[in-house]
């Protein structure tokens, strides 16, 4: 049994072997069904392999007509003329994702994730941008059942009608099924060595402003505030500020996470993975003059 129907609306310059070579490529088509929408009769062309529904010149047919040529219970509109994923029906199939439970963390593996999906953290671990696809938009999948409740009767089927449905569907805020890639899955270091030597490699190719200050004023202001009273409130007011802005983070992380459990431990690595990345700045940068 079929699960999607494919609503093709041909063009003049529409080629049905192409076409085949195009479906044939993705992959889970043979869970599709294909309907083409043909608005004019080819000469000394078959069709056989597909239902056809035909659109003569002039003739005004009403979408739940088109419907009525629908056999399965989801359908979508598929552009001929666009390059879509290999995985496009695979995805909105949901076959494909592998929705594997997340291994339950320790406080301690918890907090060094933490810490690196954080902005301050400085080895951060960032999720590598998806290609936009914008242009899919108009091959949402759509509920057969969900569409046939709407006013339908005064949208006609013609060219344009991918667009035209699109619209109207979110005009009526259905929930339109879109396509969207398989996520990456991140790696986080959850030991703490793998963790600080890969903050000193980072930092030995990228040096950064903020660490390399941060490493600077505890130095000159730490050994000073022993000496003198003025590098004292000067470090004291610098640290007060320091550790309000960790702070904030912290807990923000562990709510986000809703582990409070964490926060003391980010308050220890946040310091230290800044320390670290500061002093091994300025030794490869020493090191480069020499």
């Amino acid at each position: 049994m079929k699960n999607i129907s494919l609503l093709v609306n041909t063009s003049k310059d529409f080629d049905i072997h192409d076409f085949k070579k195009k479906i044939s490529r993705l992959k889970k088509s043979e869970d599709i069904e294909i309907l083409l929408i043909l608005y004019k009769k080819k000469k000394q062309v078959s069709f056989d392999d597909f239902t056809v529904f035909s659109v003569e010149d002039h003739e005004d047919l009403s979408f739940s007509q088109l419907l009525d040529a629908v056999k399965t219970s989801r359908f979508l509109f598929f552009n001929p003329e666009i390059d879509y994923p290999d995985d496009f029906f695979e995805r909105l199939l949901n076959t494909e994702e592998d929705q594997a439970p997340r291994e339950k963390l320790s406080v301690w593996k918890e907090s060094l994730r933490g810490l690196q999906q954080s902005q301050y953290g400085l080895c951060t671990v960032k999720p590598e941008q998806n290609e936009a696809f914008d242009f899919l938009k108009e091959s949402a999948l759509y509920i057969k059942k969900e569409i046939e409740t709407l006013n339908i009767d005064k949208l006609s089927v013609h060219p344009e009608s991918a667009t035209e449905l699109y619209r109207y569907a979110l005009k009526k805020k259905l929930n339109l099924i879109s396509y969207t890639p398989k996520k990456k899955r991140l790696f986080y270091h959850t030991h703490f060595a793998d963790l600080i030597m890969t903050c000193q490699k980072q930092a030995q190719k990228q040096f950064k402003l903020f660490p390399a200050l941060f490493v600077l004023f505890f130095v000159i202001f730490g050994i000073g505030a022993a000496f003198n009273s003025s590098f004292f409130l000067i470090f004291l007011f610098g640290m007060s500020i320091y550790f309000l802005a960790i702070t904030l983070e912290s807990f923000g992380i562990s709510t986000l996470k809703k582990n409070g459990a964490i926060l003391p431990i980010l308050l220890f690595l946040f310091p230290f993975v800044h320390l670290v990345y500061g002093l091994e700045s300025w030794i490869a940068k020493l090191n480069k003059k020499n």
